[in-house]
């Protein structure tokens, strides 16, 4: 913003002097005060436009229009500079040198018009300005390219992360339940038929002899019962998974995630199924938000509807109201709701992107 208003601060003031000082009578202000009016419309479409090559050679020809209504083409060459030096910031290699051709053509016609104004240090300067912001287009043009390859490298190390993350963490889930069925097997298998011993000798030799043994034996089987328990509920799941993702995803994107849990949501049992739908939702939600919004926020809120239904909601800002697409991203999002019978909506304002989905919840149940 701060940097829009100093631009547009720095036009003002090169066209103001251009009109105050070419402008003989009446007719003449008028025709430069509209052709003006004409160049900051042009300006201020700029950055939306589809086709800035086109917007810049427009205003190269008003400025070519205005010199024939006034009297002091030097000054208009300032504000032909000033729109050069944007051009180089803004247009790719091959279209500035299409821009530069336009300007060669507007000082040819210049040149037959107002041949007193030019002399050999003025076209010297000109020549050297034209080239110093051709190196300047060059050179912003391989910072693009190099930013944007830098951009790709570090969506794929994170992408490559994730995968890494979710491939340690089936593992770990495999070991623990590998670990679990085995205590369950062998050693849960070998206390029962312990105490199974221990209770046919208790009735050949009276259970007052066996009464120690039997309570060890099962006090143990309980135990190992637990700790099978323990290992098999042991990994983080429904909430509290969704929960950790943001941890991981804002240390490694530094994207802000603002999370918001209504009343009983922490406490909310869910099942296999609905705790994969939701923790998907929500990485793709952000992930969502991290590729396609300039506004590194996002807002994501978990609750409950007066249905009992678990409802999510991940929004984020976005500069322009742009046509989406749904890609496999969303697609699958979709999909996952649907296959736990919720349902899932996709809004896009002018400013805001939402994402929402609620689906019943099944507490307790594990599928």
């Amino acid at each position: 913003m701060k940097y829009a208003l100093i631009r547009t601060s720095f036009l003002s003031v090169l066209w103001g002097a251009y009109i105050y000082n070419s402008s003989d009578d009446l007719l003449s202000l008028i025709i430069q005060l509209l052709i003006c009016s004409l160049s900051f419309a042009l300006f201020f479409i700029t950055p939306i436009t589809g086709n800035p090559l086109f917007i810049f050679i427009c205003q190269a020809i008003l400025l070519l229009v205005s010199t024939l209504a006034g009297s002091t083409p030097a000054l208009a060459w300032s504000v032909l500079f000033y729109f050069h030096i944007e051009a180089c910031i803004i247009l790719q290699p091959a279209k500035y040198r299409l821009f530069l051709c336009s300007t060669l053509i507007f000082f040819g016609i210049e040149a037959f018009l107002f041949g007193e104004s030019f002399s050999i240090a003025a076209l010297s300067v000109f020549a050297m300005f034209f080239f110093i912001t051709m190196k300047l287009n060059e050179i912003n043009a391989d910072m693009k390219e190099q930013r944007h390859l830098y951009d790709q490298l570090l969506g794929e190390y994170r992408k490559l992360k994730r995968v890494l993350y979710v491939t340690e963490r089936n593992s770990r889930a495999e070991e623990r339940t590998r670990i679990a069925r085995d205590i369950h097997d062998a050693v849960g298998h070998n206390l029962t038929a312990l105490l199974m011993k221990i209770e046919m000798l208790s009735i050949q030799y009276g259970e007052h002899h066996f009464k120690d043994l039997k309570e060890l034996a099962a006090d143990s089987l309980e135990e190992t019962r637990e700790a099978v328990k323990a290992l098999k509920e042991g990994e983080v799941e429904g909430i509290q998974s969704v929960i950790q993702l943001i941890r991981k995803l804002e240390s490694e994107s530094g994207i802000m995630v603002e999370l918001t849990t209504q009343q009983g949501v922490l406490s909310t049992r869910l099942s296999n199924k609905q705790s994969i739908a939701v923790y998907r939702s929500i990485q793709e939600g952000i992930t969502n938000a991290m590729k396609h919004s300039s506004v590194r926020e996002v807002k994501v809120i978990l609750g409950k509807t007066a249905l009992g239904h678990l409802h999510f909601k991940i929004t984020n800002n976005i500069e322009g109201c742009l046509p989406f697409r749904m890609g496999f991203g969303l697609t699958n999002m979709k999909e996952r709701v649907e296959e736990i019978y919720g349902k899932l909506e996709i809004n896009q304002t002018e400013k805001e992107f939402v994402l929402s989905g609620s689906f019943p919840v099944e507490e307790g149940v594990i599928a």
